[in-house]
């Protein structure tokens, strides 16, 4: 009979045993995924402050831009300070920090403006967005060519991870004639 009784006690210490180790490899799953999506998160964060305060000119058509200025103007024909390309390149790319165009100068509402003067002798204003408070995300100026003789130009300014235009309403396509300026 202490056979038997060693048997069920050898039994029960072996069950017991396996219970802390399938516990233990839980523990560290949780663990391990908690690590992962607080890598993932700080990475986002990086990502998003990367972001801030930028503007990108891509020239990708096969005219050169004689002259390219940006600025923020209110309702009250208030503007902030102009942020001035002399000239960009046929497929040349341009990052700069926007931290001159400083919109909190201007009160109520704001829009979007660049003039953009080509070497063909076309010159062309545009205004667009509608900004309400102080933004401090990206703004993409991007030129190419057309199959014609127009040039497309894709603006937008947009805030956040995914560049979200709903805050400023700013996310335009103009056709631009580089000869005369005239703008569809």
């Amino acid at each position: 009979m202490s056979k038997v009784k060693t048997n069920n006690y050898v039994y029960q210490s072996k069950k017991s045993e396996e219970t802390p180790k399938a516990n233990n490899r839980k523990i560290y799953y949780v663990l391990a995924a908690l690590g992962i999506l607080l890598s993932v998160v700080v990475v986002l964060i990086f990502i998003e402050k990367g972001m801030e305060n930028k503007i990108v000119v891509k020239n990708r058509s096969s005219h050169n831009i004689s002259k390219l200025q940006f600025w923020y103007e209110d309702e009250n024909g208030d503007i902030t300070d102009i942020m001035e390309f002399d000239s960009v390149a046929a497929k040349e790319k341009i990052k700069e920090s926007t931290e001159s165009l400083a919109l909190s100068k201007l009160e109520g509402n704001a829009w979007l403006s660049v003039l953009i003067a080509f070497e063909d002798g076309g010159e062309a204003l545009l205004q667009t967005g509608q900004f309400l408070h102080s933004f401090d995300g990206k703004i993409s100026f991007d030129l190419a060519d057309t199959g014609e003789e127009e040039l497309i130009v894709r603006l937008k300014a947009g805030e956040g991870l995914f560049n979200s235009t709903v805050i400023t309403g700013c996310d335009d396509v103009y056709y631009i004639n580089p000869k005369d300026g005239y703008i569809e």
